[in-house]
């Protein structure tokens, strides 16, 4: 399966454990674009991957100025029909896309934490109810965005996962990249998000 990363990290080490990481997981090498990419949407076209992953960053989305730098990305998500994952600040700009606002918790939510699973969905397939994954983020979605499904919740925000209801668009709080033998839920959400993409 071809999977392109958009990277949205400025921190270059960052960008590739992410890459590393995606790989493991999936058992996959993924191509990496990123978001500074000029004319994004034409080259992801052109380069016709069967799924996008939109990394985490240490960008605050809440901020105006960020949401511009983004826009090409968020326009991206609505515009191509391909198969989506955003992955914590990935997410959000999935969010941000169909209209939810990013907003700032004052503190960083970091380390494995549980998070429940609220509707069904082949993503979670394979897992049980209360599932424990790696987080690291200080702002999270204000809301389920427009024709999107809520899928979890955690303690610490209620919009962990979301679905589109029409299209194979995702978007998860957490990291499910970042996992180990003792937390291997990620993995498997990551593996569940491939074979739904196969179908599509």
């Amino acid at each position: 399966m071809k999977i392109l990363v958009i990277n949205n990290y400025k921190e270059p080490e960052k960008a590739k454990q992410a890459l590393r990481n995606i790989a493991l997981c999936t058992g996959e090498k993924p191509e990496i674009l990123d978001y500074t990419t000029a004319r994004l949407g034409d080259i992801v076209l052109q380069k016709d991957p069967d799924v996008a992953i939109l990394t985490g960053s240490n960008f605050m989305l809440a901020k105006a100025d960020t949401r511009m730098v983004f826009q090409q990305e968020m326009d991206l998500v609505r515009k191509i029909d391909l198969p989506f994952l955003g992955i914590c600040f990935g997410h959000q700009l999935i969010g941000a896309a169909y209209g939810s606002k990013v907003v700032d918790l004052g503190h960083t939510v970091r380390d494995f934490k549980e998070v429940r699973r609220i509707g069904n969905d082949p993503l979670f397939d394979g897992l049980p109810s209360l599932i424990k994954v790696s987080e690291s983020h200080r702002q999270i979605l204000n809301r389920v965005p427009e024709e999107f499904r809520n899928l979890a919740e955690s303690g610490t925000s209620p919009v962990e996962a979301i679905v589109h209801k029409s299209r194979p668009i995702y978007g998860v709080q957490f990291h499910p990249e970042r996992t180990d033998d003792k937390h291997p839920h990620g993995r498997i959400i990551l593996q569940n998000f491939l074979k739904v993409a196969a179908k599509f």
